[in-house]
C-alpha cells in the first residue's frame, strides 16, 4: 500500500510497530513512527500535523481500544480530509457455517486471524463510527465466494437445507471485508462543500465529454446528410436514365410491331402474287 501511495506522488507517514515492516518502510524513505496505536504516545510524535487522508485498512480489529484510536484520529485529519477503513466481516457466511457446526477456530490468517481482538459487522462498524464522531460517506464490499475462502470445506459439509437459508437471509452473505470512507461529523459542512465541488467538477467534465461527443456526432450527421444528398442525386440520374431506356424500349416495341405488321402484309401480297403467277402459267400452258 505504501508503494502504491508513493507511486502516486503522495507524502506518506506510517505508524508501525512490527520490526520487519519497520526495516522495509525505512528503506523506502517514508516518515516512519515506531509506535503502538494502543498507546497514546504516537499522537505526540506527529507534532500537531494533520493529514488529507488516513488509511486504517485491516487495523482496528487488531487493537485493544479501537474506539479511542478513532476518536484520536479526528484530531489529526484535515477538515476536508477523510478516513478510509477496511474491516473483516464476522457475518460472512463461512463464519456462520462454522458456528452451525460448533466451530470458532482461530487461524494464522483470514477472518479468524488469531491476532484479531475485535469483530465487526456492517451495522457495528457504522455504529462505532457514529459513536466516535465519524460520518460514513461511502461503502464498498470485498466479496469472496465461499468456495474460495478458508471456510470452503465447512461450507461444503453443511447440509444444503442449511446453506440455502443462510444465502437467502442476507444479500451480503459473501462479503468478506467491508470498506467505508468516513469524515469527522463536526466537519460535515466542509465535507459537503468538497463533495459539491467534486460533483460539480465531475458534471463539468461529463458535460465537456458530452459536448465533444455531440460535436463529433453532429459532424458525422452532416457528413451522412451530404453523402445522402449525393446518393439521392445519383439515384435521380439513374432513375432518369431508366425512364429514358424504358421509353426507348416502348418505342422499339412499337416499331417492332409495325415492322411485323408490314412484314405480314408483304408476305400476304407475295403469296397472292405467287398464286396469280401460277394461274397465268397454267393458262398459257393450257393446263
Amino acid at each position: 500500500m505504501t508503494k502504491v501511495l508513493l507511486g502516486r506522488g503522495c507524502q506518506v507517514t506510517v505508524v508501525e510497530n512490527d520490526p520487519d515492516a519497520l526495516k522495509v518502510l525505512q528503506s523506502m524513505g517514508v516518515h516512519v513512527m515506531d509506535a503502538n496505536l494502543d498507546h497514546p504516545d504516537w499522537v505526540r510524535q506527529l507534532g500537531g500535523r494533520r493529514f488529507d487522508a488516513i488509511l486504517a485498512c485491516d487495523v482496528l480489529e487488531h487493537l485493544q481500544q479501537p474506539d479511542r484510536v478513532l476518536q484520536t484520529l479526528k484530531d489529526v485529519v484535515e477538515p476536508t480530509g477523510r478516513l478510509v477503513v477496511s474491516l473483516p466481516n464476522v457475518a460472512y457466511a463461512g463464519v456462520i457455517a462454522s458456528l452451525c457446526s460448533g466451530l470458532f477456530d482461530y487461524t494464522d490468517k483470514g477472518l479468524l486471524d488469531r491476532t484479531h481482538l475485535r469483530f465487526f459487522t456492517r451495522r457495528s462498524i457504522e455504529k462505532t463510527m457514529l459513536d466516535c464522531g465519524w460520518r460514513p460517506h461511502a461503502w464498498d464490499a470485498n466479496r469472496v465466494p465461499l468456495s474460495h475462502s478458508e471456510f470452503a470445506w465447512i461450507w461444503d459439509a453443511l447440509p444444503g437445507a442449511l446453506r440455502q437459508p443462510l444465502i437467502a437471509a442476507s444479500p451480503d452473505f459473501d462479503v468478506y471485508q467491508w470498506m467505508v470512507v468516513v469524515a469527522p461529523a463536526v466537519y460535515a459542512r466542509h465535507w459537503e462543500i468538497v463533495n459539491m465541488r467534486s460533483e460539480l467538477d465531475r458534471m463539468q467534465t461529463q458535460l465537456q465529454s458530452l459536448q465533444l461527443l455531440h460535436d463529433a456526432e453532429h459532424t458525422s450527421l452532416l457528413e451522412h446528410q451530404k453523402a445522402f444528398g449525393e446518393a439521392r442525386q445519383i439515384i435521380a440520374k439513374f432513375e432518369k436514365k431508366i425512364s429514358e431506356l424504358e421509353h426507348g424500349v416502348t418505342q422499339l416495341s412499337a416499331e417492332k410491331q409495325a415492322l411485323e405488321s408490314d412484314l405480314n402484309l408483304a408476305q400476304q401480297h407475295l403469296n397472292h402474287m405467287r398464286r396469280s403467277w401460277k394461274a397465268r402459267l397454267k393458262s398459257i400452258l393450257g393446263m
